[in-house]
């Protein structure tokens, strides 16, 4: 059984949280989506690893004290290299940008009417890298490599 494609959305807004989601369910019905408001609450569940987060930069909407999203990059980081980053934010500052990449983000979207086909395209690409990269696939690889070689070795054993 393959792995299915998990996505974290850090997004405190709880409208544009629906928008990520809804855009997500009918462009890409066979994802994984765990919803958060704030970077704390995605941080407990780290140890899921998802393939993908999408971070928003501001995330004190319903809580003050929340950390903002270069900080749950930087937590995020620490326990996970591995797993993809895009700030999906409002914030146009380049500097943030800069930071965030510094940082390890793989992508900084900004919100936009292009900003969902950006993620989108995110998410295609990954999940196109994630299926060739699988020990599934690796396997299933190999194998059609075995047989060719042994169809030629016979081809060539019978010609002579």
């Amino acid at each position: 059984m393959t792995e299915k494609f998990h996505v974290f959305v850090i997004e405190d807004d709880k409208h544009l949280q629906k928008m990520i989601l809804d855009y997500l369910h009918l462009n890409f019905p066979d994802i994984e989506i765990s919803l958060y408001k704030t970077g704390e609450d995605a941080l407990i569940d780290m140890h899921l690893n998802p393939h993908l987060i999408v971070l928003d930069y501001f995330l004190s909407q319903y809580d003050k004290e929340a950390m903002d999203g270069l900080t749950v990059l930087s937590h995020i980081r620490q326990v996970n290299k591995t797993t993809r980053v895009v700030m999906f934010t409002g914030q146009e500052d380049p500097d943030v940008a800069a930071t965030a990449m510094k940082m390890g983000a793989y992508d900084y979207v900004v919100k936009s009417q292009e900003s969902f086909k950006k993620l989108g395209e995110i998410i295609t690409h990954l999940k196109g890298h994630l299926m060739v990269n699988t020990p599934a696939f690796n396997r299933k690889l190999l194998i059609i490599v075995i047989i060719g070689i042994l169809m030629l070795s016979l081809l060539l054993f019978f010609r002579h």
